[in-house]
């Protein structure tokens, strides 16, 4: 806590000057002095809560004045600054916990490197009780590499782990997510060079910084163990030195981007056809014009083609000769792209546990700028232009949008490329949606940094706010936010929401509606919410479970994949809102079982395969119960006919 004071006094005295310095030290006596009240008005608040709560509330104060302040000396380099200074006051709440996800084995993968100079996870394995994982219940991931003599190799790029090396051996953990928080240091510096690189006025850089390099997803994976804010670096490095011909800046970036991920070389070659190929048609129809009598040489088409085989063979043959396996847990089949490309475009634009607009609604202005597509900088457009490619192989992906890690990993990469684009068209934007934007992301800042280990989610179709809206009420909060992991009845009505909002809310206009819609969409989901839904499912939040268990259990690889329900025997019993009438019961049973529901017996024969049977609720709306009288079955879901 008291490193944390000291980041807030010393943000200021980075960018602020006389008068605006001034004011901004008062505003923040106030702020601590309202803490003060309201913590004795309310003792009951979790200390740590409360004061992270006001932690991130004085960083977004702080935000306001470097943004609309007049007194500000502001560059790359501050901006720097201002970023290590909060990413070193973030950390320690960070990893209060264990570290979870993939985190724990490029954390082995380091302690291997540096303990025994190999990438052979056995011996890591043998002693977790010497690790700073703190994780003793680690063991290999399913499809992780196994050498000829029995090796285990994780199944993650090494670049990273020998990237924490020094950091490990200085520090251990810390040390480690330091090297990480050091690459979120050089994307700030390196985005707002690159804003000024493209025409970006510094007031709109100023607005746009907080956001990005404050709020989620940036600060999260900037302060732990993952690949993807090093990527962003890198991948606005080579953006950047592309746009400049500079080899020896872009080169490096790209061979460093495909060392980080393997799924990362379809960036790099997205990128570079971006950037080739149309300078290629160009050199290639000048010549075919003024040197036709000259012999034929090789030309920007074997470059690009050399460079190509290069950056995909580089990250291959590490792999090979590191663990034996160049794909390490990928196969061959994935190259040819299939899924469903409409659900994972739109689950990561509207999934309320995943999606755009419910985890980083800052970047929906990015999104926005891409309808002013011809007035965009040019790095704007060739960092979407470059993404393409990736986005075609990765977004049908389940993981997209539900896997077992902080969310919007897979395009974090994109960010500071939808913050170049927010700051492109910042002029244009609505002020009420801005101070929304601004409330959400400090909320999900709260969140993140106050329950870290919530950042891991475990697909099941209900968000967070929808989660402990429900527990709190018993109703069905959950179903008003769009599901694309658990297809729901808002998921589709949910993109096109979002579509309005950024066609006709976010872009600026005499009459501004935006906080006027928010109240009213606010009040009425929350009345609609207090109703009984038409479709209830039993593992969700709302229904009161007096016995049984969850299915499958929370930490079940891949859970996304199966149908999630709850196992009652005995006298386990279920209580729910329902609405009279006649409703369809999905359950599985192996020996059968009778339940009770709303006072009425109901015989379920056994079944090797999820079945239905008619139920009928009394003619009166309110909350029934579900009670198992006999035998064992795992109730699925039920739906209003």
């Amino acid at each position: 806590m008291i490193l944390t004071i000291l980041a807030l006094l010393a943000l200021p005295l980075v960018v602020l000057r006389r008068r605006t310095l001034l004011a901004y030290y008062a505003t923040d006596l106030v702020t601590w002095l309202l803490a003060w009240l309201l913590r004795l008005r309310f003792p009951d608040v979790d200390p740590y809560f409360g004061f992270v709560a006001v932690a991130v509330i004085k960083l977004a104060t702080f935000s306001l004045f470097l943004a609309r302040g007049r007194d500000v000396r502001w560059s790359a380099n501050r901006a720097a600054v201002l970023a290590a200074i909060v990413y070193a006051a973030a950390i320690p709440s960070m990893t209060r916990l264990p570290v979870d996800g993939d985190e724990p084995f490029y954390l082995l993968v380091t302690e291997s490197i540096v303990h025994d100079g190999d990438l052979d996870l056995a011996n890591q394995y043998r002693t977790l009780d010497q690790s700073a994982t703190r994780r003793p219940d680690l063991e290999p991931q399913l499809g992780d590499p196994v050498g000829k003599h029995g090796q285990k190799y994780s199944r993650h790029e090494p670049f990273l782990p020998l990237l924490m090396a020094p950091g490990y051996l200085i520090g251990k953990l810390p040390g480690a997510i330091a090297i990480v928080a050091l690459f979120g240091v050089l994307l700030a510096r390196s985005t707002v060079r690159w804003m000024e690189d493209e025409g970006v006025s510094e007031a709109a850089a100023r607005a746009v910084f907080p956001f990005f390099a404050f709020g989620p997803p940036v600060l999260f994976y900037a302060t732990r163990i993952w690949p993807e804010v090093p990527a962003a670096f890198c991948y606005v490095e080579t953006l950047r030195g592309l746009r400049n011909q500079r080899a020896q800046r872009w080169l490096p970036a790209m061979i460093a981007l495909v060392l980080l991920k393997l799924r990362f070389v379809l960036l790099a070659v997205g990128v570079l056809a971006t950037y080739v190929i149309p300078s290629v048609a160009r050199d290639l129809g000048g010549r075919g014009a003024t040197n036709a009598n000259r012999p034929a040489r090789p030309g920007p088409s074997l470059t690009l083609g050399m460079t190509i085989a290069a950056i995909i063979a580089i990250p291959l043959a590490i792999a090979y000769l590191a663990t034996g396996n160049a794909l390490l847990a990928h196969r061959w089949r994935e190259l040819v792209p299939s899924g469903n490309y409409a659900r994972g475009l739109a689950g990561l634009l509207a999934d309320g546990m995943s999606g755009i607009a419910f985890r980083a609604p800052f970047y929906l202005v990015g999104i926005f700028a891409i309808t002013r597509w011809r007035t965009m900088p040019r790095g704007f457009r060739d960092g979407i232009l470059g993404s393409l490619l990736y986005i075609l192989y990765l977004v049908p992906r389940a993981e997209w949008f539900g896997g077992w890690a902080p969310p919007l990993r897979y395009v974090v990469f994109l960010m500071p490329v939808l913050a170049l684009g927010a700051a492109a068209v910042w002029d244009r934007v609505s002020p009420g949606a801005i101070a929304l934007i601004a409330a959400w992301m400090t909320g999900l800042a709260i969140y993140g940094l106050s329950h870290p280990w919530r950042l891991f989610h475990i697909s099941n179709g209900e968000n967070a706010i929808g989660e402990w809206f429900s527990a709190k009420y018993q109703a069905d909060f959950s179903r008003l936010f769009p599901s694309f992991i658990r297809m729901n009845e808002a998921a589709w009505i949910g993109v096109a929401v979002v579509i309005a909002i950024v066609l006709l809310v976010i872009p600026r206009r005499r009459v501004d509606l935006a906080i006027p819609l928010f109240a009213l969409a606010l009040g009425f989901g929350f009345r609609t919410a207090l109703q009984p839904a038409s479709h209830v499912e039993f593992e969700d939040a709302h229904v009161m479970h007096q016995g049984g268990d969850l299915y499958p259990p929370f930490y079940t690889v891949i859970r996304v994949a199966y149908r999630g329900g709850w196992v009652l025997e005995g006298n386990d019993a279920l209580s729910f809102l329902a609405y009279q009438g006649p409703w369809r019961l999905d359950y599985i049973s192996g020996p059968g079982a009778t339940i009770e529901l709303a006072g009425r017996a109901y015989q379920l024969p056994p079944t090797d395969r999820y079945a239905s049977v008619r139920v009928v609720v009394p003619p009166r709306s309110g909350r029934v119960t579900l009670r198992c009288v006999a035998g064992s079955v795992n109730v699925d879901r039920m739906v209003h006919e």
